[in-house]
């Protein structure tokens, strides 16, 4: 995008929300800022685009947005400036210094824009809850679309005075987005920005969020998600429009994990050898962990012939966020080398303890695997919820950054410290004959 830089980035590695000893807190009618280190006037700056861009995403766009909206906001020279969202009703800023709070001519950061982006975000993720069908493309997409309308409606009521240093922050809003589109190969994003344009004037503005609520309540097949939700969007309003525009949308929307080739049998416990091998890569020395936001962790294995059943995974990590664990799951897939879904085990959360990591052990229902395979771990990680990964100093080249249905990443700051179990079938053992 056409900035010296976007402050509204992915974090891989997350900080605590907790509050420190040197906070402070500000507060108006719908926003609490938690902060230190940082100038009053910014802080009110902040907490007033917050406010208004909330009322604007409820008002003009009918979403039903928290009652407040919580924003930490930290100074720490460690850090670049980021910017990221819960999900739900927080939001988490970091800065450098007090430089990075200046108008973007100075800083070369976008905040105002950064907030209006992030609110987008929860008004959709708040409806959306499961939204890993939709592509990086579609969710960043619909946040510059609809991000950019509330930057226009920011200024609308606050003009240039919202920013202690001010400046035309017009310029951000729709303005900007419209020199983005007519620029010739648009980008993913920028066709997923005019998809959610082209849907608004078949649905009004209001009419999104009741398309969201449409999708929000489907069962999706992660391997083919589309026929599902194009037949909630097609319940939503009569129009033939809505069915043309989702041949248009789906190719860029929609996220599929497609199966792989390779169908896996499964097996009852008592019908193995009862003599495991375990596989790693790791040296069993944590150097380093991380949190990675929008994908997650995978290692690469290899065994001899395809006589071999998975049983269990274990992970080394930690939990940060709330005391108490989120009640959903992450996932463990079994996955073929070109990261085709064989088998999906959702794990419950509470596997993981706050504090110092351990090994997590999920014992899996025994299910047949090819000579050659991956094991993809995904958090769906926030700024309060999500499990920090740990990997050793010396990599091996089979582990990477990613999630099930997507080629990921190679790895190169050393392997993931995830192992897997192996059995075979009684029936396996060449020694013995079969009864």
């Amino acid at each position: 995008m056409n900035m010296k830089r976007l402050v509204v980035v992915g974090a891989c590695l997350m900080f605590s929300s907790l509050v420190l000893a040197d906070d402070q807190i500000y507060r108006t009618d719908n926003t609490v800022v938690t902060y230190s280190g940082i100038e009053t006037k910014y802080v009110e700056a902040l907490a007033q685009t917050v406010e208004v861009a909330r009322a604007i995403a409820v008002r003009q766009f009918g979403f039903d947005m928290p009652e407040t909206i919580k924003i930490t906001v930290r100074r720490d020279p460690r850090q670049r400036v980021r910017l990221f969202n819960d999900g739900n009703d927080r939001l988490y800023l970091t800065v450098r210094t007090a430089k990075d709070l200046s108008k973007p001519s100075e800083s070369g950061v976008f905040h105002i824009y950064g907030i209006c982006h992030e609110v987008g975000h929860l008004a959709m993720y708040r409806i959306i809850r499961d939204h890993s069908w939709i592509t990086s493309d579609g969710a960043e997409g619909w946040a510059h679309y609809i991000g950019s309308q509330i930057v226009d409606g920011v200024y609308a009521r606050k003009k240039e005075d919202l920013w202690p240093d001010k400046y035309n922050y017009l310029a951000d809003g729709t303005a900007r987005l419209k020199k983005q589109l007519a620029k010739p190969n648009p980008s993913g994003l920028m066709k997923a920005v005019r998809l959610w344009m082209e849907l608004a004037d078949i649905v009004g503005d209001k009419g999104i969020a009741g398309v969201f609520k449409a999708w929000a309540g489907v069962d999706v097949d992660p391997a083919d998600p589309g026929a599902a939700i194009r037949k909630a969007l097609l319940a939503v309003k009569t129009d033939p429009r809505l069915g043309q525009w989702w041949n248009k949308a789906e190719p860029v929307l929609v996220f599929k994990r497609p199966k792989s080739g390779f169908v896996a049998r499964t097996a009852e416990r008592k019908d193995l050898a009862g003599q495991p091998m375990n596989l790693a890569h790791d040296d069993g020395r944590q150097s380093g962990k991380s949190s990675i936001a929008g994908g997650g962790h995978a290692v690469r294995f290899k065994i001899p012939g395809d006589s071999w059943y998975l049983t269990g995974v274990r992970i080394y990590g930690s939990r940060y966020g709330y005391p108490a664990p989120p009640k959903e799951n992450f996932h463990i897939w079994l996955c073929d080398s070109d990261f085709k879904t064989i088998a999906d085990f959702p794990q419950p959360y509470a596997k993981f303890k706050r504090g110092n990591p351990r090994w997590a052990n999920s014992t899996l229902k025994p299910t047949n695997v090819p000579s050659e395979f991956i094991i993809c771990v995904g958090f769906n990680p926030t700024g309060t919820k999500g499990v920090y990964v740990g990997y050793d100093e010396s990599g091996t080249g089979n582990s990477f950054t990613g999630l099930a249905g997507k080629k990921g990443q190679a790895f190169n700051k050393g392997d993931w410290l995830i192992r897997v179990r192996l059995d075979q079938l009684k029936t396996a053992d060449s020694l013995r004959p079969v009864k």
